[in-house]
């Protein structure tokens, strides 16, 4: 599969190449950028494998995360999309940006991006949204992309709030 690249007034959401290794794995070494997600260090061989997993999962589901990168500039400044989530059964929205591009609307551009992908071209009947309670603009991300909260649960050794979206298309 071609894996599409996607286009907003800031950003280009494209396809990860092993040569974005390098960007990513300083964007992960930004003080407090994993503040939120469970612990774990990311080694630049770790952020190869993240890159080669995502690339699989395109081929495999259809979709995945991509490369977000700035229209001015050009440079990778994070990862965005969708991926399935064998722990749920579920297709998860999720975003990470550089602290140095945070406040600029990118991370909702992206997600909402990501989600009519997701309804449009792959089809999915429901997207969630999963977020630390404390992570106030992740939550409003969700919200502005028209997840609704849902539950609350303990996943990956984290307590965390569900989001959901569903398919305003009609199957016939």
């Amino acid at each position: 599969m071609t894996i599409p690249t996607l286009g907003t007034s800031h950003l280009i959401l494209r396809p990860w190449t092993l040569e974005d290794a390098d960007s990513l794995f300083l964007i992960l070494q930004e003080p407090d950028i994993l503040k939120y997600y469970p612990p774990t260090a990311f080694t630049l061989e770790k952020t190869q494998r993240y890159i080669e997993h995502q690339l699989k999962h395109w081929q495999e589901r259809g979709y995945g995360h991509w490369a977000v990168v700035t229209q001015a500039g050009g440079h990778v400044v994070g990862w965005n999309g969708l991926e399935y989530l064998p722990e749920l059964d579920e297709v998860e929205v999720a975003y990470l940006l550089s602290q140095r591009v945070r406040g600029h609307g990118f991370a909702t551009q992206a997600a909402c991006a990501a989600v009519r992908f997701g309804f449009e071209k792959a089809g999915l009947k429901k997207i969630i949204g999963l977020v630390h309670p404390e992570n106030i603009p992740s939550i409003h991300v969700l919200e502005k992309c028209g997840l609704v909260f849902i539950d609350r649960l303990t996943l990956w050794g984290l307590k965390i709030r569900r989001y959901q979206i569903e398919s305003r298309r009609q199957d016939k």
